[in-house]
């Protein structure tokens, strides 16, 4: 098994492999890469074992490789894995190990019988720690690296480094990102809600709905994150007054239910028969009342993030683990 507490730190690994990629790129050696597109940092023996290292959504990251040592077939190291820590990149070869690191911690998922999967960490571990905290610091110039790199293209490996930076400060767009915030997504549409105790019918709609209500029946669902309320596509077409002072009554609300540590509704719909209206709100789910066209539309990870962190964690649904920190 390749156990998670073997593992080192994911940022002094991430940055060590960082500044072997670029002592080679300053070589001209393909051996050691990094692959600024989708942010994999890629090193292959010359007995045909392989690493890769990917950083994702804040300051997730994949690691997965195969040493020599590996039996032909082994068992699929990304079995188990979640699906934001698969992408393009761990499809491209059979790994024997596959570990992810979120919330501080590596994981592991499929048993691994290679027992060469450690020793792949070797040539990282033994990178000048000097040249490390130089790369960190931001100050990593062409000048800077030629006392540690034996090369000639030193601007390339200087570039490589500021590409490796910029990439790492948490690229919130991608397909790593989509993935996971679909993710997310799938799990808020499965989520229960916990009670509230709030009332089906508040006083300022009932009000609203006598002075200006339709008199036949209607629906108006709205998605609101911090202090945008966003209607839903499906709804009831109403007139711009209608819509107008019920936007303004859905936002009252919406300030008024929010608890200090229960936190704020992510979703709200209003329903009436023309006589008799209703408020229904969802502060853990995503309701298959308010519809989109395309995830992009819904709740972004940075807002679901923001909302989760205003919350006690008694409050926050099971889906909330799985955001990024902010």
């Amino acid at each position: 098994m390749v156990e998670p507490d073997e593992l080192p730190d994911a940022e002094d690994l991430w940055w060590s492999w960082v500044v072997l990629a670029a002592l080679h790129r300053a070589a001209g050696d393909e051996s050691c890469r990094f692959d600024a597109d989708n942010l994999v940092l890629a090193l292959d023996g010359a007995d045909g074992s392989w690493l890769r290292m990917q950083r994702s959504h804040g300051r997730r990251a994949t690691l997965w490789g195969r040493s020599a040592l590996a039996p032909p077939s082994p068992l699929d190291a990304r079995r188990g894995a979640p699906d934001w820590a698969l992408s393009e990149a761990t499809q491209e070869r059979r790994p024997s190990f596959l570990a992810w690191h979120a919330h501080g911690e590596w994981d592991t998922s499929a048993p691994c019988n290679d027992e060469g999967a450690l020793h792949l960490l070797r040539p990282l571990l033994t990178v000048d720690p000097r040249a490390v905290d130089l790369v960190r610091s931001g100050n990593a110039t062409p000048e800077a690296l030629a006392s540690y790199a034996h090369g000639e293209d030193l601007p390339g490996a200087a570039e490589l480094v500021r590409l490796a930076a910029a990439g790492g400060s948490a690229r919130s767009s991608g397909s790593v990102a989509s993935r996971l915030r679909d993710q997310i997504h799938g799990q808020m549409r499965d989520a229960g809600e916990s009670d509230r105790m709030l009332m089906q019918r508040p006083p300022t709609l009932v009000r609203w709905s006598r002075v200006n209500g339709p008199v036949t029946p209607f629906e108006y669902a709205v998605m609101a994150v911090r202090d945008r309320v966003t209607p839903a596509r499906t709804n009831t077409r109403l007139a711009d007054l209608t819509v107008r002072t019920l936007t303004n009554v859905i936002a009252t609300l919406h300030r008024d239910e929010t608890g200090d540590e229960s936190g704020a509704w992510l979703f709200a719909r209003v329903t009436g028969d023309g006589q008799v209206v209703r408020f229904d709100r969802a502060f853990d789910s995503w309701p298959s009342w308010y519809q989109v066209q395309h995830a992009s539309e819904g709740p972004t990870l940075e807002d679901l993030a923001w909302e989760m962190a205003q919350r006690a964690p008694r409050w926050r649904p099971a889906w909330a683990s799985l955001l990024p920190p902010r």
